[in-house]
């Protein structure tokens, strides 16, 4: 078996679970949101600690699908210079941005990782009315930056492969 191709297969396995989860995410801050709303307005009971809450769950809404966004192509990307191009020299350019762009990823896993280790360590929680454990977000932000470079690693093997194929394809 290859094993490019297990890395990518596991790859994709991971980013669909952790996508499933920002989506997750995504509806209990819609419903809790929701729900704080309609009863601080008609029965004048908000929920306690929503905001709270609300914040911790963007965080993992935003960083857990930062891979599949990736992968799908859904991060801006400005294409009026590298669609003129030839597809080695594309490729080329790709292999480049993606090298520093896993580079400047692994950086940040590292750093957001330490982060959110000492901050389990010292158990570290937020100061609202409900306290909420900050630490397991501090872990979502490292492992999506770790899934991303992950990604942004397969993009780049990608790009070195089309780039030392044989024979340009034109435009």
């Amino acid at each position: 078996m290859n094993l490019l191709a297990s890395f990518e297969r596991l790859l994709l396995r991971s980013r669909r679970l952790l996508a499933l989860g920002s989506n997750l995410a995504l509806l209990a801050i819609m419903t809790g949101v929701s729900a704080d709303t309609l009863l601080r307005y008609f029965a004048n009971r908000p929920v306690a600690g929503m905001l709270e809450g609300v914040e911790l769950l963007l965080v993992f809404a935003v960083f857990a699908g930062l891979a599949q966004t990736q992968a799908d192509g859904g991060h801006i990307t400005i294409e009026a210079f590298t669609e003129r191009l030839h597809s080695r020299s594309r490729a080329f350019v790709r292999a480049l941005t993606a090298t520093l762009a896993v580079v400047l990823l692994a950086a940040m896993t590292w750093a957001t990782g330490a982060y959110a280790w000492r901050s389990w360590q010292m158990g570290e929680y937020s100061a609202g009315l409900i306290a909420f454990p900050i630490y397991p977000s501090r872990f979502v932000v490292a492992f999506g930056c770790c899934f991303l470079c992950l990604q942004l690693l397969q993009t780049l093997l990608e790009s070195l492969r089309r780039l030392l194929e044989r024979g340009d394809s034109g435009a």
